[in-house]
């Protein structure tokens, strides 16, 4: 098992709110402040500055050509990071691949990108469950020095084919509903220096149909020995995850557990609070799910006695009509 106890993480940006079903656009990224580009404007920071390209509804300029005139830029070969949000004024009618496309073709200009966001884009653009996106992997091969890729939206994502990455250390999948045939290809990807793993999982109303069976590959067969951070967040069983994470090889070796964003109960928060392991780890964040006030008290009496930081922020109801043994728990990004 990998010591990742000399290893460093510092993406606390992925434990805040999650903007997009307040219809902002994330402000910061990769741990670089995020600023619109403006052909107008050179770029000024090419290492502090993560640079946003986006299109409007009905807009005459799409993303792409937005990206062909950064591209003419005289820092652009220096640029770190790069965000995509809307890419098309008719986001229904274009999947992502218009975006990859754009940045195969711009691989030998963009020789030092190493933070790439596909699909900034809000729930009042367009739902989380609508964003088309396509596969991901050309972009992986074409950009050698990548560290950090996030995605937002399930519909069509793939990683295929297998493909090898020696440098990315955080991959983040944001989505309503994600595949288990997606699930199997992202598990399936070479990735060594993996550090940070984040999969929404979703709904099965839009497309989330795996179970604790298709997690696997990471819980069990540690297929990403290296991590430092594993979220498996925003899911519809969050209690099975608990039950089988603490048996995890993982377990002794993360340093942050993310269950945020699903469907924890009680029952579920018993588990890992029962699990020693879990109590030595830096950071385990439970925020909305549905623990009750009971649970989240016991939990900041214990907190004093425990080296781990435990997040209950944001916790949901169950919806009405539901008796408390029965109650209707639902993950908080799906549609």
């Amino acid at each position: 098992m990998a010591d990742n106890q000399n290893q460093s993480w510092n993406l606390h940006e992925r434990l805040e709110k999650y903007p997009g079903y307040r219809g902002m656009h994330v402000s910061t990224f990769a741990n670089r402040q995020v600023v619109e580009y403006n052909p107008e404007v050179a770029i000024s920071d090419f290492v502090n500055t993560a640079y946003a390209i986006r299109c409007e509804y009905d807009a005459q300029e799409d993303a792409i050509e937005k990206l062909a005139e950064l591209l003419q830029d005289s820092q652009a070969s220096k640029l770190e990071a790069l965000i995509f949000g809307m890419w098309h004024g008719e986001m229904y009618a274009h999947s992502s691949k218009l975006v990859v496309d754009a940045l195969i073709a711009a691989k030998d200009q963009l020789t030092n990108l190493k933070a790439l966001f596909i699909g900034d884009i809000s729930y009042d653009e367009s739902e989380i469950s609508w964003i088309i996106q396509s596969d991901i992997s050309p972009v992986l091969e074409a950009y050698p020095k990548l560290e950090v890729l996030q995605i937002r939206g399930g519909d069509s994502l793939a990683f295929s084919p297998f493909v090898r990455h020696e440098n990315l250390k955080a991959l983040i999948i944001e989505t309503g509903g994600l595949s288990s045939a997606t699930i199997a290809q992202i598990c399936a990807l070479d990735l060594p220096k993996l550090q940070h793993l984040e999969l929404w999982l979703g709904s099965d109303s839009y497309g989330g149909d795996s179970t604790i069976e298709n997690l696997n590959p990471i819980l069990v067969n540690t297929v990403f020995p290296n991590l430092i951070y594993l979220g498996l967040r925003n899911s519809q069983y969050s209690d099975d995850i608990a039950k089988v994470v603490i048996n995890s090889p993982l377990i002794n070796s993360i340093k942050i557990l993310d269950l945020s964003l699903g469907t924890l109960s009680d029952a579920g928060a018993e588990v890992l609070l029962n699990c020693f392991a879990v109590h030595q780890l830096n950071i385990l964040n439970l925020s909305e799910n549905f623990l009750s006030k009971k649970m989240i008290a016991s939990v900041q009496v214990k907190q004093d006695d425990m080296q781990v930081r435990i997040i209950t922020d944001g916790q949901k109801k169950p919806e009405e009509d539901y008796d408390e043994d029965d109650a209707y728990r639902y993950c908080s990004v799906a549609e």
